[in-house]
């Protein structure tokens, strides 16, 4: 059980991280501008790459939840935490599904579809939610772990804040302006989140080895 969750939630952060194949990939996109969903726009050069990236990462979390449950305290808040690691992979997933519907500008932006399909508006709706989950599962970490192990968690709010920071920023700068700043940091946010949680997995299974 422990192999499992451990091996599931690195696939999730190298799925969550996928995006940094921009860095070698040509996608014409802003880094700085475009949200990280908008990489895998169908039409852009390697958006299979960026789909695949997303949906691996929904698998992932989903298949986590079951060995996590069996390996977190048996108590409300810990299981509460591998709930929302199941339920963020669901809307990787929906977003992996429904790729987001949106217009490639010359400046490197990617202008949303005023009138997006029934897809495009569950990716919307996904997208706003993973947003929500990112800032509250560094929280519900720091509701039950303690000393040093708070040193994560405590980062992860830390990102996403200033993720948050920059959208309500956005607002003001002009639309999307830093939009694609925010979304990476909710990413990474995110990543060391479970990063923490590969680290905690490994450290307790060692501890109980000993024992």
């Amino acid at each position: 059980m422990r192999r499992a969750g451990i091996s599931l939630l690195v696939i999730a952060i190298i799925g969550q991280l996928g995006w940094v194949a921009e860095l070698v990939l040509h996608t014409h996109l802003s880094p700085l501008r475009t949200v990280t969903s908008a990489l895998a726009v169908p039409g852009q050069p390697f958006a299979p790459v960026f789909r695949a990236a997303e949906l691996m990462a929904g698998v992932a979390l989903v298949l986590a939840v079951p060995p996590l449950l069996r390996l977190a305290p048996v108590h409300n808040r810990a299981r509460t935490t591998m709930v929302l690691v199941g339920l963020l992979g669901v809307l990787y997933l929906v977003r992996g599904i429904f790729p987001l519907e949106c217009r490639v500008v010359a400046a490197g932006g990617c202008i949303p579809d005023p009138d997006p399909s029934l897809g495009g508006q569950l990716h919307i709706a996904a997208s706003i939610l993973v947003n929500v989950f990112c800032a509250a599962g560094p929280v519900a970490l720091l509701l039950w772990w303690h000393g040093r192990w708070t040193v994560a968690p405590a980062i992860g709010v830390v990102t996403g804040t200033i993720a948050w920071l920059l959208l309500v920023l956005d607002d003001f700068v002009g639309p999307g302006e830093f939009a694609g700043l925010a979304s990476r940091g909710q990413m990474i946010s995110a990543s060391i989140v479970l990063g923490a949680g590969v680290a905690y997995l490994r450290r307790t299974g060692h501890d109980r080895g000993e024992s």
